[in-house]
């Protein structure tokens, strides 16, 4: 499309409005209210930033990022509009965007790091996954809460999507508040596994980006540099 093309000569790998981005539609889609507009809405704010990840990563020529991208916002407006949709429709767009985005952003990123180095803009794009990653586990916290026979949480409910997002950043962060626990042995399995994954992620992936960006910038600013 001429627009996106145009788009995305704007703004290749600007990762740093990206992750801007992502910080604020994951705490809109907790803040938004759990019933049709507001699971509609999180659909389409998804699909929004499905386009600035694929403009960033220069990506936008992908039918398959575009058939998702326009699945999720025909639903997401549906939904919006007073439609009652089934909760594996609205968990698996939603997880196929996360997928989409995060897929999309590590190539954009490692295409960013060889051509260029380790910039602040690729550190951006690491961190953008890692919050992605956390949407993608309430997706699969949903997922368990529908097919399990009791509640998913200790204290008596599913949660509700909001919940359920801030539950799995409150495990990737390894935070631990307490006001929700899982109750059965998938449920602890699917927290010790996004904590690794969080704890592991930071530890070796945003390490190293941050720590070549560092020694990139010491080596621009040493003895022989103007």
């Amino acid at each position: 499309m001429p627009l996106l093309r145009s788009l995305d000569q704007a703004a290749t790998h600007r990762y740093g409005r990206v992750l801007l981005a992502t910080a604020i539609v994951v705490v809109a889609m907790i803040a938004l209210p759990d019933n049709d507009l507001g699971r509609g809405f999180a659909l389409v704010l998804q699909a929004l930033l499905l386009v600035m990840v694929t403009v960033a990563a220069r990506d936008t020529r992908s039918r398959v990022l575009t058939t998702i991208g326009v699945a999720a916002a025909f639903v997401g407006v549906i939904s919006a509009a007073g439609a009652t949709l089934s909760t594996w429709i609205v968990l698996g767009l939603s997880c196929a965007l996360a997928g989409a985005m995060i897929t999309t952003l590590a190539i954009g990123v490692v295409a960013l790091v060889r051509t260029t180095g380790v910039t602040v803009q690729a550190v951006a794009g690491g961190l953008a996954m890692y919050l992605l990653a956390g949407m993608a586990f309430s997706d699969l916290i949903g997922a368990v809460a529908a097919v399990g026979d009791g509640y998913y949480f200790a204290q008596g409910t599913d949660g509700t999507s909001g919940e359920r997002i801030y539950y799995s950043f409150v495990s990737l962060t390894t935070t631990g508040f307490g006001d929700f626990t899982p109750s059965n042995e998938v449920g602890r399995a699917l927290a010790v596994l996004e904590v690794l994954i969080g704890q592991i992620y930071l530890v070796v992936v945003v390490a190293l980006l941050v720590g070549n960006l560092t020694r990139r910038d010491a080596r621009a600013d040493g003895p022989g540099s103007p």
